[in-house]
This record gives structure tokens, C-alpha cells and sequence, in this order.
């Protein structure tokens, strides 16, 4: 039987057990501040959430209220407290529509069925449904993209036309009658971008990187009509865009208009 040689365990010294000690307080500390930063928006958002659903959940009450008064109501407020009460559930049912996704995608229990399919078409197809869309009539809307467009992406369709909806849509609440809404697409090596420009209010500087936060809200005094929301559709486009392999930026200055690029590998 061969005799056995061990190693002589090697000794750190104090000045190396002190880096690593160092580096390792510091990796801790930025996993704390991304705790609680994380933690800060849960919070604002929940809280953005809850104010939301107060005003329909106010208004549905005080309607059925009116109705169950017993005061001789007339046809005419009658169809006006059921045309409020339509309103203000689907405000409703579209809230928890848009934060069941968003959780849905964080938790990764949304599974996105990907397909090969070439972007000038799919992008086309858009954009014609949205020229027929009546919400759009008072808008500019125009297509910007190459007939001679080659690029193969790969995503699920369905997610990525309620991407293109909630930027159209953002781009629609964000600017006044006769501004321009483009959508646009660019081919840069083996990437694809695709972007939503508008000529609308346009967003502050110091408010363009948390666009996407899922806590972030626009003033009301920067809103045309006084619309607010609790900034969900924004995250959700984010949400999607990157559990597909993409990327999204904004860039916006005030009075001018926001572009919103998406970026895609292209396959």
C-alpha cells in the first residue's frame, strides 16, 4: 500500500481574508439596496392600484345607490346610470386584467408560443388595423417601414400586438388631436427595431428612466383630460418584450413627442 501525501492547506492572509470579507459586504449591500428598492415599488404600486380601483368602485356604488333610492327615476337617467356602471366595470375588469398578466409574467406562469415570422408583414397588418380604428381619427397615423424589409423574428404574435396596442394607445392618451403617430421598423445587422413615435406632450427628463416602472404615473397636470392610471401597461410591454429575448428604450423631450424602440434578434 502506497503511502499517502497530502497537501499542506494553503493559508490566506489577513490582508486577502480582508478583500474577500470587503467584496463580500459590498455584494450584500447592492442586494439589500435592489431589496428594497424592489419592495419601495411593490408598495407604490399596490398603492397606485388601490386609488385606482377606489374612483369605479365609487362610482358603481353611488350609482346603485341612485337606482335603489326610489325616486322616480327618468328613461333617460336610467340609460345614463347603466351607461356609467358599463363604463366604470370594464375600467375594472381591465385593471385586473393588466396586473393578473403582469404577476402572471413575473412569475414566469405566462408561456409566450414563439414563432418564426417575418416582421414587415406583421407589422403592415398592424398598422392597417389601426388606421380603421375610429379611436384614431383625429390622429396622424403613419407606417414607416421598408418594403424591402427582411428580417425574421421570433416572438408570440398575440403578445406582441398588445405590445404595439399599449404603445399606440399610450402614444393616443399622451398628444392632441392632430398629432402623428408612426410606427416604424429598422434593420441593423442581426438585430431588429421597431419603434412607436409620437408628436405628443412628451415626458420630463428626469422621469424617462422610470417610464417603465410599474409605480410610475404621469401628473395629471401633464395629462391631457386629466387621465391618470397606476402605469401598468408600460411594465407590461416591458415585461413581454424582454421574456422574449428583446429590449426597450425611450427617448422623449417635452412638447416634441416620445419615441418607444423595441430591439429584436432577428433569426
Amino acid at each position: 500500500m502506497s503511502k499517502q501525501h497530502f497537501k499542506k492547506p494553503e493559508i490566506q492572509t489577513i490582508e486577502a481574508l480582508s478583500a474577500e470579507l470587503m467584496m463580500a459586504n459590498q455584494l450584500l449591500n447592492e442586494a439589500n439596496q435592489r431589496l428594497q428598492e424592489s419592495e419601495k415599488q411593490r408598495s407604490e404600486m399596490i398603492s397606485n392600484i388601490s386609488h385606482d380601483l377606489r374612483a369605479p368602485i365609487t362610482a358603481i356604488r353611488n350609482t346603485i345607490d341612485y337606482l335603489r333610492s326610489g325616486h322616480t327615476i327618468s328613461m333617460d337617467d336610467y340609460q345614463s346610470a347603466i351607461l356609467l356602471l358599463d363604463k366604470r366595470t370594464a375600467s375594472l375588469e381591465h385593471l385586473i386584467q393588466e396586473f393578473f398578466l403582469l404577476v402572471s409574467i413575473d412569475n414566469h406562469k405566462k408561456v409566450f408560443h414563439q414563432i418564426d415570422i417575418e416582421a414587415g408583414p406583421f407589422l403592415e397588418e398592424y398598422y392597417f388595423s389601426a388606421f380603421a380604428d375610429s379611436k384614431y381619427e383625429d390622429r396622424e397615423l403613419l407606417l414607416e417601414v421598408d418594403e424591402q424589409l427582411k428580417a425574421m423574428i421570433f416572438i408570440e404574435p398575440e403578445s406582441f400586438i398588445r405590445v404595439l396596442d399599449n404603445l399606440f394607445t399610450n402614444a393616443l392618451k399622451y398628444s392632441l388631436p392632430g398629432a402623428s403617430i408612426a410606427l416604424g421598423a429598422l434593420r441593423e445587422e442581426n438585430t431588429l427595431q421597431i419603434y412607436v413615435r409620437d408628436t405628443g406632450i412628451g415626458i420630463p427628463d428626469d422621469c424617462i428612466h422610470r417610464v417603465f416602472d410599474r409605480s410610475y404615473t404621469v401628473s395629471d397636470s401633464r395629462t391631457p383630460e386629466g387621465a391618470s392610471g397606476c402605469g401598468l401597461g408600460l411594465s407590461i410591454v416591458k415585461s413581454i418584450v424582454e421574456q422574449q429575448d428583446g429590449a426597450i428604450s425611450c427617448e422623449s423631450k417635452i412638447d416634441v413627442g416620445s419615441t418607444f424602440t423595441i430591439t429584436l434578434p432577428c433569426r
